[in-house]
């Protein structure tokens, strides 16, 4: 059996995560859910669980530890780590424990389809040795892209960052993005920011202020964030809400 377990003290993502990974795939026998540590720990001992997806903060572990107890004893499970905090120490430690990735709440759907297609691709292979050789023949520019899409709510990645992490030069990163994309990566990272903050502008359920969504998506200042919205959308982020929950909302803008 290919069972996914969900283990987050908030009751409302806990269920609304379980509820959209049981309408939009069929892959896992079983979506399973868990209030605390205690009651993840009692699902993995009575049926094998296949990927977990495990909060940082829990009301009786911190999620960090169960993690590294879970490593311990189902070293087979694919543990993927969610979490409200965006301070890297965090990634950085969840890193070390070997995770398979790690989402930022709130969770656009485009980084939970990602997840949940990373997940299944991984449970229904073997590990394979060419591996290597697939991603070296997969256009720079394209990792680039994956790049600043794995990492768009860092408020320090930077073209330097990428460049580095690819081990190219900024002018030959920029030259492919151009060439590729029509876009620089500055055109880019912004494009694909605005787009997670659509997202989260579009939630239903959850109507996070202005000021968080723009940290989720890198921007310090909300001002700025509103600002640069309206620029490349047309509107202001509050009035796009206001239209994407509206009936009979209008096409949305891409952005440039």
């Amino acid at each position: 059996m290919t069972n996914l377990l969900i283990v987050d003290d908030e009751k409302a993502l806990r269920e609304g995560l379980a509820g959209y990974i049981r309408r939009t795939t069929s892959f896992f026998s079983q979506v399973l859910t868990a209030k605390s540590g205690t009651a993840a720990l009692a699902c993995f001992e009575t049926q094998p669980i296949a990927a977990a997806l495990i909060d940082i903060n829990l009301g009786d572990f911190n999620g960090l530890d169960l993690i590294a107890l879970l490593n311990k004893r189902y070293p087979e499970t694919l543990l993927v780590v969610i979490s409200g905090y965006d301070d890297f120490e965090f990634v950085r430690k969840a890193l070390t424990l070997k995770v398979h990735d790690y989402l930022l709440k709130p969770i656009p759907l485009s980084d939970l389809k990602n997840l949940l297609t990373e997940l299944e691709q991984q449970l229904q292979t073997a590990p394979v040795p060419a591996q290597p050789a697939i991603a070296a023949v997969q256009p720079l520019s394209q990792m680039a892209y994956d790049y600043i899409e794995n990492n768009y709510f860092d408020r320090s990645i930077s073209l330097q960052q990428t460049a580095q992490a690819l081990f190219i030069s900024t002018s030959q990163l920029n030259k492919l993005l151009k060439k590729d994309y029509q876009q620089t990566f500055s055109e880019l990272l912004i494009r694909c920011r605005l787009q997670k903050a659509k997202e989260l502008l579009s939630q239903t359920n959850l109507h996070y202020p202005i000021a968080e969504i723009a940290g989720k998506v890198g921007y310090d200042d909300p001002h700025y964030f509103s600002r640069l919205f309206r620029k490349k959308i047309g509107i202001p982020p509050i009035q796009y809400r206001e239209q994407q929950l509206a009936p009979g909302k209008p096409k949305e803008n891409e952005p440039d």
